[in-house]
Order: C-alpha cells, then structure tokens, then sequence
C-alpha cells in the first residue's frame, strides 16, 4: 500500500495505490490534467482507478471531479451531509476563524461544476470492495460532512479536519494547525481524538503536511484527550 500526495494549486489530492488505487479529492477546477499526470507519474493505469472520494465538498477538494467523472468513469463517493456541494456546486456556509480566514474565503470560495455522487454516505464502510484495505470515518468538525481514510499501515487521509502550516499549507507545512474554515470547533476536536484513537503515525491533510501525530498531539494537548 502507498499514498501518493499531489500538490496542486491550493489543496492536495491524493492517490491511494493498493490492490486497486482510489483517488481521494480532486482539487480546484480545471486540475483534472495535474492529477491524471501524477497518476501516470505514480505508474499507476487510469483503469486501475476504481473510486473518486471526496473528504468534503469544498470546491479546492471537489472543484475537478466532474471533468475526471467523465474521463475516468468511476464512482464518485461524498458524505451525505455534503452531497448539497456536489449536486449544487457550492461550497455551503463558510465560517472563517479570523481575518486571514476572511481573506482567503475571499479568493477560493467560488461556484464550480456541479456533479451528481454515485455514493452517498451515510455510515462508516470499508473500502475493501473498491480494492483498498482501509476505511471511511466520519471526522465532522469542517464541515458536517468531513470524513477521513483510516489505513492499516498506520497512515490516515484526513482533509481539513486541520491543516499543515500557514499560508495554505506553504509555510512550515509539517507543523499542525486549524483550518482557516471550521463549521464546529467542538466536532473538530472530536474527530481529532476519534482519528488518535487509532493510533495512526502520519496524517495526510488536505493542505500542507504530512503531519507526525504526536506532533498533532503536542499542539492541541488539552483538546483532544
């Protein structure tokens, strides 16, 4: 089993290579291309590709899921409380932290192509069926519908449940740190503990990272015991 991060303009997707490989996000708009040649990069058939799933539903994680759809021809999975920002291509309501929040919010938070899901979510599954040995959490706290990829290898995909750094994940990448957007600080927390109570050693976040869990640990000690 491997994790393959792709950066991309303001997010990362990632690649999860296994029996079969699911890709998890899939950034902006117009980034269908970047992803497909980390794909082949990864040495990994387009054909191979057996899953689009979607942490949430923000445009910079689903902003290019209806171009690869189309392209790829495969299941598109989403939580059912974030299906709205597929179905719509909206980003629902947007709660920024603090100012550099607000000004963020300002620049990414656009309409993109709407997509119908295949899969809506409404209970925790493993991703066995689609060739993967891991399985789907849900980790609100984001957003209501923000779920993560728990792995066997002691790694984790966790989208926005934190970030990695400052300035979209650009500066000090590795340090854990909130989102600039959180839906529920109190879920946040909670889906924090619920992700280190598997005990995981690295998590994948959609923007910086990796990050060390005991790094996580360390940052938010108090909060998430």
């Amino acid at each position: 089993m491997k994790i393959i991060k792709i950066k991309l303009s303001i997010s990362n997707a990632y690649l999860v290579k296994d029996k079969k490989s699911i890709l998890v996000d899939t950034g902006a708009p117009n980034e269908a291309g970047k992803i497909l040649k980390a794909v082949k990069q990864a040495g990994v058939d387009e054909n191979d590709i057996s899953l689009i799933l979607h942490t949430h539903g923000h445009i910079d994680h689903a902003g290019s899921t209806a171009e690869l759809k189309r392209i790829l021809n495969v299941p598109t999975a989403v939580h059912a409380a974030d299906a709205f920002m597929l179905r719509t291509g909206t980003n629902g309501e947007i709660k920024p932290r603090n100012v550099e929040a607000k000004m963020v919010a300002a620049m990414v938070v656009k309409p993109f192509e709407a997509v119908e899901p295949d899969i809506i979510l409404e209970k925790e599954m493993s991703l066995k069926n689609f060739g993967v040995d891991g399985e789907i959490v849900f980790t609100p706290g984001h957003t209501k519908g923000s779920l993560s990829v728990m792995l066997p290898n002691q790694e984790a995909i966790i989208g926005d449940v934190m970030m990695g750094g400052w300035m979209g994940g650009n500066l000090f990448g590795t340090r854990p740190n909130y989102h600039y957007f959180i839906d529920d600080l109190a879920a946040v927390h909670a889906s924090m503990k619920k992700i280190g109570d598997r005990k995981p050693s690295t998590v994948y976040v959609g923007h910086g990272g990796p990050l060390k869990f005991e790094a996580v640990v360390k940052k938010f000690a108090g909060k998430i015991q």
